[in-house]
């Protein structure tokens, strides 16, 4: 009964019900009797019980000489100071994983000279448990304190300091990833031999069955099931087939197998995230990524599987069986394929991320970490109310750590932006329907979160003031006070649009004063956000569309419902479009004769005509002409295409599972995007869109040389269109396109945008990258 009521708990069921019990006094070659306790301590602090994980860590080990306890009680310091960003908690994390380093450096085997004779692999080998885990803590706490080191000290010298540390770091995943291989292999062939002998010795008309494979460790391949056709998109591929799973030592503990596959695979993962020419240096010294096998380890953790059958929704592998490092592994999917899916396509996989995601919900139902992937599931699907309710969960699920919820808000100032809900006030649409409310914080738009931000936060004091300026320029109602929201974050009060404008404009004075350096160079976002604060003032305290220029910056606008781009932020451009045909050509408008409503004061002081008699001048008009077009086209493209989270049509089908919300594909291009169904109403054809997408970039390429200072727009610009002429099938123009932003060549730009770097540049080169690595797969498998 007892055997049987096991097998029937479910994978996720934890196993820790209460703390365990830690032996003393501690001898260093009984370090690893402290991972039950460990493993509970982690369990807590993703359960979002924050403050009684970290007291744990702390009386289980006093005086910080547990191998275990003194680096996991680092690693929570570096996720505490990572979050803050002020300078005592960097230090003290500094310190605490500096600590654990030398903790770590005391439990490893000391290396004699014909130690050091005998190979990488062959000194792990003999070496018992205990020393193998102290390479694995050195360096995870080596990594920790070499990312605070680049954090907190802003300068190259430590930088290169830091740098030299990660490459150690590398070397030791590499020698451990390379003795796990060959136990590994060793054990297989191990098992091959048996097989073998067992074969010769039985009647030769005697197939070997599938259950003496399962007894030898393999697993069959389960049967394809093809896919229903209503869940199927139009493209004729069949569903991938599963790869059986390779026999593993089972001398290795899961533990070290865990961090082993979260080390070397992370490592292949940021290895093949480095920009090409950088890549090409780093390949000198011996170091390539390799983003399949690196993801291929990190699911290994927890015996996840690409397969799209049912039966592979659950993992592989229990609580039961699982190592410490499992969940960071999740984790890390995680983030991969939601967060880094905005800068890459390769490898990004929304169906394991989902059941991945799904597991950890019933494994943390409180977990914030896990309620912050949910939310931006739900974003990347266009669903950005939806994503709300998840962040506002994700906040109200813990009270202990306040910089958490500066992560919540931050998405939700992006969500609002993506329903052009730039104000303050609470809503009352922010319920997503058939979804359990539970307990949430209300949050206000998308100024209200900025609001909060400045206020508290610490990260980019720089990004946040301008985030609420741009708001505050943007036209909304402020003469009724703003709902109070419930959360513990300043009450936004009630201003005219008088003082509104005050404000914004002391904020935008800040700006360039406030930024902030990362291994003494400049946050890219921050010297964007810079240079438009000192054009706002420039301009005699005016911006066309700030915030809508921000929610293209921030995916705001390839996250909106195209009910919101048709509806709310199309006519917005066009309404400036309009007032900027009273001036001059290139808005795709009919000119008027007649200014109805003028931008500025050119005819009040000189009578002049066309360009010239804009708000401040010709140079001014053309800027401000191309921005507008230019986000008319983007508007017009995700519209057109609403493609979420693949560049191109996938190669694999992914049909959707019975968890996903009730809403039917509304694109071929985009299996993965469920918008909410109420917003696909009144939608702008596609074909039309994708036209007027096409005009609008053609009039940005064709006035980009007279743009003076936005010349980023033209970058981005064939960007775009590159992206349009994928979406169509064009793959030969898309890569024109694409080759043209990655050539380093100044392209339609007059003379003052030929000089430097333009704006996000570094950043549009990774997109650019990506986009153009989707191409080639995908011409790789037709």
């Amino acid at each position: 009964m007892t055997s049987s009521a096991q097998q029937e708990q479910p994978s996720w069921q934890t196993v820790h019900a209460s703390p365990p019990q830690v032996k003393s006094p501690y001898t260093p070659s009984e370090a690893l009797g402290d991972l039950p306790g460990v493993c509970y301590a982690l369990e807590t602090f993703l359960n979002s019980r924050m403050l009684e994980s970290e007291e744990y860590c702390h009386k289980s080990d006093v005086g910080k000489e547990r191998l275990y306890f003194a680096t996991g009680y680092g690693l929570i310091q570096c996720v505490k100071g990572l979050m803050s960003y002020a300078d005592e908690d960097l230090l003290s994390a500094i310190n605490h994983t500096k600590h654990g380093n030398h903790i770590a450096s005391q439990h490893r085997k000391k290396a004699g000279f014909f130690g050091s004779l005998m190979g990488s692999t062959a000194s792990i080998r003999s070496m018992s448990d205990g020393e193998r885990h102290a390479e694995l803590t050195y360096a995870e706490s080596l990594f920790e304190k070499a990312l605070l080191g680049i954090v907190y000290s802003g300068d190259w010298l430590a930088f290169i300091k830091e740098a030299l540390n990660m490459r150690t770091v590398f070397g030791v995943y590499r020698h451990l990833g390379a003795f796990l291989d060959e136990a590994d292999a060793a054990y297989a062939a191990s098992l091959l031999s048996s097989s073998s002998s067992s074969t010769a010795s039985s009647t030769p008309s005697t197939p070997t069955t599938t259950t003496s494979r399962s007894s030898l460790s393999l697993s069959t391949p389960p049967t394809s099931v093809p896919p229903s056709p209503s869940t199927l998109t139009s493209i004729p591929t069949p569903t991938p087939t599963p790869t059986p799973k390779k026999p593993e030592d089972p001398t290795i503990d899961a533990h070290f197998r865990s961090g082993v596959y979260l080390g070397v695979g992370m490592c292949n993962i940021i290895l093949s995230l480095i920009p090409g020419k950088l890549a090409t240096l780093v390949e000198l010294f011996g170091y390539k990524g390799d983003r399949t096998y690196g993801l291929d380890l990190l699911m290994r953790a927890g015996g996840w599987s690409t397969d799209r059958s049912e039966s592979a929704a659950e993992p592989g592998v229990s609580t039961t069986h699982e190592g410490v490092r499992r969940p960071i592994c999740d984790m890390a999917l995680l983030i991969f394929h939601l967060v880094m899916s905005s800068y890459t396509g390769a490898g990004v996989d929304i169906v394991v991320a989902t059941r991945i995601l799904e597991w950890n919900l019933k494994r943390f139902p409180n977990g914030v970490f896990f309620l912050f992937g949910a939310g931006r599931l739900a974003l990347h699907r266009s669903r950005p109310r939806l994503a709300i309710h998840y962040y506002s969960q994700a906040m109200a699920s813990q009270i202990q750590y306040r910089n958490l919820d500066h992560i919540s808000y931050w998405e939700c100032a992006i969500a609002r932006l993506a329903l052009w809900e730039v104000g303050e006030a609470v809503l009352a649409e922010d319920k997503d329907g058939g979804e359990d409310e539970g307990q949430e914080i209300r949050v206000g738009g998308s100024a209200a979160c900025w609001r909060v931000l400045e206020a508290e936060a610490t990260w980019s004091k720089a990004i946040y003031s301008y985030g609420l300026a741009a708001c505050f320029l943007e036209d909304w109602d402020t003469d009724s006070p703003p709902s109070t929201p419930s959360g513990t974050g300043p009450t936004p009060k009630p201003k005219t649009k008088e003082a509104r404008m005050k404000e914004a404009s002391n904020l935008m004075k800040r700006v360039p004063n406030i930024r902030q350096k990362i291994a003494g160079k400049s946050i890219p976002l921050e010297k964007f956000v810079a240079r438009k604060a000192r054009k706002y003032t420039s301009q005699a305290n005016r911006l066309l569309l700030p915030a809508l220029e921000i929610a293209y910056i921030f995916y705001a606008i390839a996250h909106a419902p195209r009910s919101v781009l048709s509806a709310k932020m199309l006519p917005l451009v066009r309404g400036a479009l309009q007032k900027l045909s009273l001036y001059g050509p290139g808005t795709g408008c009919a000119q008027q004769e007649e200014p109805k409503t003028p931008l500025g004061k050119g005819k009040e002081k000189g009578g002049k005509s066309g360009p010239e008699g804009y708000e401040g001048g010709k140079g001014e008009y053309w800027d401000d002409l191309c921005l507008a077009r230019f986000l008319e086209g983007v508007c017009l493209r995700f519209i057109a295409y609403p493609v979420r989270l693949s560049f191109l049509r996938s190669p694999s089908p992914c049909p959707r599972t019975n968890h996903e919300p009730r809403a039917q594909l509304t694109h071929p291009q985009d299996p993965d995007a469920t918008p909410d169904p109420s917003s696909e109403t009144d939608i702008i054809p596609s074909t039309e869109a994708a036209q007027g997408a096409v005009e609008a970039f053609k009039a940005v390429f064709e006035y980009g040389p007279k743009i003076e200072l936005d010349h980023y727009i033209v970058y981005h610009a064939h960007y775009e269109y590159g992206r349009l002429l994928a979406c169509q099938g064009d793959f030969v123009g898309a890569k024109r396109e694409f080759e043209l932003v990655l050539s380093g060549k100044p392209l339609e730009v007059g003379a003052s945008g030929r000089k430097g770097k333009y704006s996000m540049e570094n950043a549009l080169h990774i997109r650019t990258h990506a986009a153009l690595d989707a191409i080639q797969s995908q011409s790789l498998h037709k």
